[in-house]
């Protein structure tokens, strides 16, 4: 059985964690055993830790223990000494997920230090990005798309829900409360949409990492409260996402985008920025709107198409089919 450890900066609930864990679900679990480690004791989430110790254990890398594979989902900058000295590993990856503080460093400080044997991460966009920031790691980047419980997600997405419609428009965003996750520009599209009489109910699910994060997001929106309504976490978004015209993510940058392909799953087009990798996932007016981040604007012109093409464009994602199982033999194949 091969020993795989999982590192992080904190067990949060977002797309690394979210991934993480159902990747751990996906392989054969006779074949593997999954250990984990994260920094942050103070701001991890409670929920997301039980459910990584039903398919996991927690290691404490401060004493020496040995595994086959270690994989750095977030960058170890600040405990790098002790894993050196305390971990004893065959192979060692990189999982790369976001392009955030100290991530490009890590990178780069642990290909020329070769504590990293090889980079993976979700986009082409974000290999692009890697390799121009370091050159070296051209030829030890490989892409592997998101790995997703799509079954899970489809039976998720049915379960029953009381919600408020709107007459005209119902939308969901799934993101945790942060700078980078655009809610100002929730903020500016909630506003365009009331310019324009329509009737639209908006569901916000997430929170945030911290208190500071998470106050300002609900103070920001605080004053839409008959159009936008704040549901907190939801361990099921599925449902939400299912019930909806749309799901809006409308971020700075995303290496790809894990809500998009969900909303895809359950039936759901979805809203975007022009964040580069949403070109990867999402075609203008097929499956899709794809809005310029940096040209707001432009997206009172876009208020028509949203309204006019929900319908054509939910019926052009019927049927809509991720391949887990060829992203699933990828991974099999790496470790």
């Amino acid at each position: 059985m091969k020993r795989i450890l999982f590192y992080f900066s904190g067990i949060y609930n977002g797309g690394t964690e979210i991934e993480t864990l159902n990747l751990m679900k996906a392989l054969n679990k006779e074949e593997y055993e999954f250990l984990y480690y994260y920094q942050d004791k103070d701001n991890s989430y409670s929920k997301m830790l039980d459910k990584y110790n039903e398919v996991a254990k927690y290691e404490n890398i401060y004493l020496p223990i040995e595994i086959d594979t270690l994989i750095y989902c977030t960058q170890a900058s600040t405990e790098i000494k002790t894993i050196i000295k305390n971990v004893r590993y065959k192979n060692a990856y990189f999982w790369f997920h976001y392009f955030g503080d100290g991530q490009e460093e890590f990178l780069i400080d642990g290909i020329e230090n070769k504590y990293i044997d090889k980079v993976i991460t979700v986009s082409k966009y974000a290999k692009d990005k890697l390799i121009s920031i370091c050159p070296k790691a051209k030829d030890m980047i490989e892409i592997i798309h998101n790995i997703l419980q799509v079954q899970e997600i489809k039976q998720k997405s049915k379960v029953n829900i009381s919600i408020e419609k709107g007459k005209t428009l119902t939308l969901t965003t799934v993101a945790r409360f942060a700078p980078i996750k655009g809610y100002t520009r929730v903020k500016y599209l909630a506003e365009l949409l009331m310019k324009e009489n329509i009737d639209f109910k908006w569901y916000v699910l997430g929170k945030g990492s911290n208190k500071k994060e998470h106050d300002e997001v609900v103070n920001l929106l605080k004053d839409y409260s008959n159009n936008i309504i704040m549901m907190g976490h939801k361990d099921n978004p599925y449902c939400y996402m299912k019930n909806s015209d749309y799901t809006v993510l409308l971020s700075e940058r995303e290496t790809s985008g894990l809500v998009i392909t969900e909303s895809k799953i359950v039936g759901t087009p979805c809203i975007v920025t022009d964040f580069e990798a949403a070109f990867e996932q999402i075609t203008d007016l097929k499956d899709g709107i794809i809005l310029p981040k940096n040209d707001m604007e432009n997206w009172k012109d876009r208020i028509k198409e949203i309204v006019k093409e929900k319908d054509s464009l939910k019926n052009n994602i019927k049927g809509f089919n991720y391949n887990v199982y060829n992203i699933k033999k990828k991974w099999e194949k790496l470790l």
